[in-house]
Protein backbone atom coordinates (compact mmCIF):
# COMPACT_ATOMS: atom_id res chain seq x y z
CA UNK A 1 0.00 0.00 0.00
CA UNK A 2 2.64 2.55 1.03
CA UNK A 3 4.69 1.79 -2.11
CA UNK A 4 1.69 2.58 -4.32
CA UNK A 5 1.01 5.83 -2.47
CA UNK A 6 4.70 6.77 -2.66
CA UNK A 7 4.62 6.22 -6.41
CA UNK A 8 1.49 8.39 -6.83
CA UNK A 9 2.73 11.22 -4.62
CA UNK A 10 6.21 11.20 -6.13
CA UNK A 11 4.65 11.59 -9.59
CA UNK A 12 2.49 14.51 -8.38
CA UNK A 13 5.43 16.19 -6.65
CA UNK A 14 7.53 15.87 -9.80
CA UNK A 15 4.62 17.27 -11.81
CA UNK A 16 4.84 20.36 -9.61
CA UNK A 17 8.50 20.70 -10.65
CA UNK A 18 7.51 21.07 -14.31
CA UNK A 19 7.45 24.59 -15.77
CA UNK A 20 4.15 24.06 -17.58
CA UNK A 21 2.40 23.02 -14.39
CA UNK A 22 4.05 25.78 -12.33
CA UNK A 23 2.64 28.36 -14.77
CA UNK A 24 -0.85 26.82 -14.88
CA UNK A 25 -3.08 28.50 -12.30
CA UNK A 26 -5.78 25.95 -13.13
CA UNK A 27 -3.59 22.91 -12.49
CA UNK A 28 -2.03 24.44 -9.36
CA UNK A 29 -5.51 25.23 -8.02
CA UNK A 30 -6.42 21.56 -8.43
CA UNK A 31 -3.23 20.23 -6.81
CA UNK A 32 -3.09 22.64 -3.88
CA UNK A 33 -5.69 22.48 -1.12
CA UNK A 34 -7.58 25.72 -0.43
CA UNK A 35 -5.90 25.96 2.99
CA UNK A 36 -2.44 25.23 1.51
CA UNK A 37 0.53 26.88 3.22
CA UNK A 38 4.19 26.77 2.26
CA UNK A 39 7.23 27.64 4.30
CA UNK A 40 9.72 28.39 1.58
CA UNK A 41 13.44 27.71 1.51
CA UNK A 42 13.83 31.36 2.55
CA UNK A 43 11.71 30.83 5.67
CA UNK A 44 8.93 33.01 4.26
CA UNK A 45 5.34 31.75 4.58
CA UNK A 46 3.11 31.66 1.50
CA UNK A 47 -0.59 31.00 0.91
CA UNK A 48 -2.04 29.07 -2.00
CA UNK A 49 -2.80 32.25 -3.95
CA UNK A 50 0.64 33.74 -3.27
CA UNK A 51 2.27 30.58 -4.61
CA UNK A 52 0.07 30.55 -7.72
CA UNK A 53 0.89 34.22 -8.35
CA UNK A 54 4.63 33.78 -7.75
CA UNK A 55 4.97 30.71 -9.95
CA UNK A 56 3.17 32.39 -12.87
CA UNK A 57 6.12 34.75 -13.32
CA UNK A 58 8.91 32.41 -12.21
CA UNK A 59 11.90 31.95 -14.51
CA UNK A 60 11.89 28.38 -15.84
CA UNK A 61 14.35 26.13 -14.05
CA UNK A 62 15.00 22.43 -14.03
CA UNK A 63 14.67 20.62 -10.69
CA UNK A 64 16.59 17.53 -9.62
CA UNK A 65 14.92 15.44 -6.91
CA UNK A 66 15.79 12.15 -5.21
CA UNK A 67 15.55 10.10 -2.03
CA UNK A 68 11.77 10.14 -1.78
CA UNK A 69 10.17 8.68 1.33
CA UNK A 70 6.55 8.45 2.41
CA UNK A 71 4.90 8.03 5.81
CA UNK A 72 1.22 7.50 6.49
CA UNK A 73 -0.26 9.96 8.99
CA UNK A 74 -3.84 8.65 8.81
CA UNK A 75 -6.09 6.95 6.25
CA UNK A 76 -5.95 9.80 3.75
CA UNK A 77 -3.00 11.94 4.87
CA UNK A 78 0.64 11.22 3.97
CA UNK A 79 3.96 12.95 4.53
CA UNK A 80 6.29 12.91 1.52
CA UNK A 81 9.94 13.89 2.00
CA UNK A 82 12.81 14.16 -0.48
CA UNK A 83 15.90 16.14 -1.42
CA UNK A 84 16.11 18.47 -4.36
CA UNK A 85 18.27 21.08 -6.04
CA UNK A 86 18.05 23.43 -8.98
CA UNK A 87 19.91 22.42 -12.14
CA UNK A 88 22.13 25.08 -13.67
CA UNK A 89 22.51 25.41 -17.44
CA UNK A 90 25.83 23.51 -17.25
CA UNK A 91 24.12 20.59 -15.47
CA UNK A 92 25.57 21.28 -12.04
CA UNK A 93 23.29 21.62 -9.02
CA UNK A 94 22.72 24.50 -6.60
CA UNK A 95 20.12 25.64 -4.05
CA UNK A 96 20.05 22.27 -2.28
CA UNK A 97 17.11 21.59 0.04
CA UNK A 98 15.18 19.00 1.98
CA UNK A 99 11.50 19.10 1.08
CA UNK A 100 8.42 17.86 2.88
CA UNK A 101 4.82 17.86 1.72
CA UNK A 102 1.59 16.81 3.35
CA UNK A 103 -0.75 15.25 0.79
CA UNK A 104 -4.40 14.50 1.52
CA UNK A 105 -6.72 12.34 -0.56
CA UNK A 106 -10.07 14.09 -0.84
CA UNK A 107 -12.88 12.43 -2.79
CA UNK A 108 -10.30 10.22 -4.51
CA UNK A 109 -7.99 13.05 -5.60
CA UNK A 110 -4.71 14.10 -3.97
CA UNK A 111 -4.16 17.67 -2.83
CA UNK A 112 -1.13 19.18 -1.16
CA UNK A 113 -2.01 20.82 2.17
CA UNK A 114 1.47 21.92 3.27
CA UNK A 115 4.97 22.18 1.84
CA UNK A 116 8.30 23.18 3.35
CA UNK A 117 11.75 23.63 1.90
CA UNK A 118 14.80 23.72 4.18
CA UNK A 119 18.28 24.57 2.89
CA UNK A 120 20.70 21.67 3.26
CA UNK A 121 24.21 20.57 2.51
CA UNK A 122 25.40 19.59 -0.95
CA UNK A 123 24.51 16.02 -1.92
CA UNK A 124 25.53 13.80 -4.80
CA UNK A 125 23.07 12.86 -7.50
CA UNK A 126 21.85 9.29 -7.43
CA UNK A 127 20.89 7.30 -10.50
CA UNK A 128 17.38 7.04 -9.07
CA UNK A 129 16.82 10.79 -9.06
CA UNK A 130 15.03 13.25 -11.34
Amino acid sequence: MIAAVLSELKALEKELHQAGVRKSAHRLAALLHDSFTEIGRSGQIFTKQEIIDALSSEKETDVWSQDYSCQQINDDLYLLTYRCARVRSDGSLNRYSHRSSLWQRINGAWQMRFHQGTPTEVFSKTDLGR
